[in-house]
């Protein structure tokens, strides 16, 4: 049975995966302003990526702990799973991924960010990260919500590793809110989603489409409309503490 799902899936995929970077190539030809293309480009892979996320299977509930879900510009900060993760919140609303240059240097997986408008950040430069922090806060003062793995990496899902402060002295220059989310699969689930360790993207996918179905959800659990008044490393802690709570089943603040 796993066979068959796979035969029809892994071209569900790659169809759908081919028809959004071409859409996004075609955006790039329109929108010649970089401002422009990359919001352009988050609309368009809002509008794709439920479709990636049927044709690999993976089904996502949306809730809010807080009354209130993201709109407009800002920063989503969240855990970090699986490269399954950015579908799951793309879909919710427009969106710009940050991710690392070695992640745009990666086949397949670096064209795709690249083509949706990613912001690919050097953590091991001091110099060039104070200027993208800066670069991402002007984004964000331009109207773009941008989204954050503090983790800086995935993990099997059952553990929150620490959030690394740097990225969140750009929503503090900003002056847009930050907004906190847990991403969760079932426990049963977990080892098919989770994209760690020595996995190719290739040998995943494959694992992915061949699994029944992945049930996960997004759950906007903290909001902070003035993150200017904690530093960095306050907000950090403040997160990944909403996130830990959030999956052991305690309400966040």
């Amino acid at each position: 049975m796993r066979g068959w799902r796979s035969l029809y899936r892994l071209p569900a995929v790659c169809v759908v995966l081919a028809t959004g970077a071409v859409g996004a190539w075609i955006i790039g030809l329109v929108h010649r302003n970089p401002l422009d293309q990359r919001c352009a480009r988050a609309r368009w892979v809002h509008r794709v990526t439920p479709w990636i996320s049927r044709a690999v299977g993976a089904s996502v509930t949306s809730r809010t702990a807080i009354g209130a879900v993201p709109t407009g510009a800002g920063m989503t900060v969240a855990n970090h799973i699986s490269y399954v993760d950015v579908f799951l919140i793309a879909a919710q609303l427009p969106v710009v991924f940050v991710t690392s240059t070695e992640v745009r240097d990666t086949p397949v997986l670096g064209l795709l960010c690249r083509l949706a408008g990613c912001v690919f950040v050097d953590r091991r430069s001091a110099r060039a990260l104070r200027t993208q922090i800066h670069e991402l806060a002007a984004l964000m003062r331009d109207g773009v919500h941008i989204v954050v793995f503090p983790e800086t990496t995935t993990s099997h899902g059952n553990t929150v590793l620490p959030f690394k402060a740097a990225l969140f002295e750009a929503v503090r220059l900003s002056g847009r809110p930050l907004w906190v989310a847990c991403i969760e699969y079932p426990a049963t689930e977990r080892r098919t989603a989770a994209y760690v360790d020595d996995d190719t993207f290739a040998a995943h996918l494959s694992l992915l489409v061949s699994h029944p179905g992945i049930a996960s959800s997004v759950t906007w659990i903290a909001h902070e409309p003035e993150p200017a008044r904690l530093d960095a490393r306050a907000l950090a802690q403040w997160s990944r503490e909403a996130v830990v709570s959030a999956m052991a089943g305690a309400p966040s603040e």
